[in-house]
């Protein structure tokens, strides 16, 4: 019997690809693993893709579209938020194809691509604006970026939530961020600063290994684990590329005793944190705030713990999964203690959509000049994890 080739095989071939650069990475996946996930050889993909990175720009843009068609579609912002929930439990690739994989685009395509998404952002803004006349369009703009990251949020968990139980969820969270209470006198006028994680001029540690570390956390956080170089890393702390090895045996040892101190910093942080708080209800506010600031002042390196352990090695991987895993545990507890009869499914969603709005916008360059910044960002999570369910 003659194979019949399925008229949609170049979406099958983007949905493959998209499949697996958010499992393993797109560092870690060839043509030839997307080719045999659809069952064709490698040549036979050429004919619908020139390179790899041909396919991840149609595989970030074909995300983006859905995303665009549920925001331009919809004739209000109720209406776009639950089709955007939609889309999010459909395409729970979404989240790491924007904030992870989009990086790893040549810079002409990476900004195609980063345009299109900036034009729904706006769009989205515009109807939250008709809904809260009192705000600024700055206020818009932020509230929207949050909504994305909420509707981020279920790319980095793994669930067997049925989708018809997860889609009012993250309905509801998005609806809880367009409600959230902004400080209408941000502007942008005297706007928050953080230090950084590497201030432009200073003193570098006095220790090498530590300032190899402090360097590489910033570099991997801004740029990705894959475009920094050995010897561009010892250039910044003043040494040879080869000399880096005098102190970690590869550039992937380097990346892991980055990631490990954060990790282990924001586990200090909430244990100093639940020693000072007498509910759970303030233990929950105190640490959200604690954790908005660290972030805020910390970026790259919170950002390199969201994007960059997939490039460790298994068993390092494994480690750090087993410390992000126990530190989001601890907030799951709290919220169910600070919320009796939330279920532990819920929780865990409410969860990381909250810590999620604060990786994912604190970044964001523009939003950084707003003056509150901190205190906007806290109001938004705060609304995230008490949601009504």
């Amino acid at each position: 019997m003659a194979h019949t080739r399925p008229r949609n095989r170049r979406q099958l071939i983007i949905q493959a690809a998209s499949r697996l650069f958010c499992e393993r990475g797109y560092h870690n996946v060839g043509l030839s693993d997307i080719a045999a996930a659809v069952d064709i050889s490698a040549p036979a993909l050429y004919r619908h893709f020139r390179n790899k990175e041909d396919l991840l720009l149609h595989a970030v843009l074909d995300s983006f579209d859905e995303f665009e068609d549920a925001v331009v579609a919809a004739p209000a912002l109720d209406a776009s938020l639950q089709a955007l929930a939609s889309v999010a439990v459909r395409r729970r690739d979404f989240g790491l194809l924007w904030q992870r994989e989009t990086r790893n685009l040549p810079p002409a395509l990476r900004d195609e691509a980063l345009r299109r998404f900036r034009r729904t952002v706006a769009r989205l803004a515009s109807l939250v604006r008709r809904s809260r006349a009192e705000l600024s369009a700055a206020d818009d703009d932020l509230l929207a970026w949050s909504v994305c990251a909420v509707l981020a949020s279920p790319s980095h968990r793994s669930t067997r939530t049925d989708p018809l139980s997860l889609e009012p969820v993250i309905t509801n969270m998005a609806r809880a961020v367009t409600a959230a209470p902004i400080d209408a006198t941000s502007g942008r006028t005297g706007a928050w600063r953080p230090k950084g994680d590497r201030p432009a001029s200073g003193v570098l540690l006095a220790s090498r290994r530590e300032a190899l570390v402090a360097v590489a956390t910033g570099l991997f956080g801004d740029r990705g684990f894959h475009e920094i170089s050995v010897d561009e890393i010892g250039q910044a702390v003043g040494i040879a590329g080869p000399s880096v090895y005098k102190h970690f045996a590869t550039k992937s040892d380097l990346l892991y005793a980055a990631l490990d101190r954060g990790a282990q910093s924001l586990q200090l942080l909430l244990t100093s944190t639940l020693a000072g708080a007498t509910s759970p209800t303030e233990a929950l506010d105190t640490l959200l705030g604690s954790y908005v600031e660290f972030t805020l002042t910390h970026t790259n390196l919170v950002t390199a713990l969201v994007t960059e352990v997939i490039h460790l090695p298994p068993e390092q991987q494994s480690t750090l999964r087993r410390l992000q895993h126990d530190y989001v545990t601890e907030w799951e507890h709290l919220l169910r203690a600070a919320r009796p009869g939330l279920d532990a499914g819920t929780a865990a969603l409410l969860t990381r959509a909250a810590l999620g709005v604060v990786n994912d916008v604190a970044p964001i360059r523009h939003l950084r000049g707003r003056d509150r910044f901190d205190a906007d960002l806290a109001s938004i999570g705060r609304a995230v994890l008490y949601t009504p369910i």
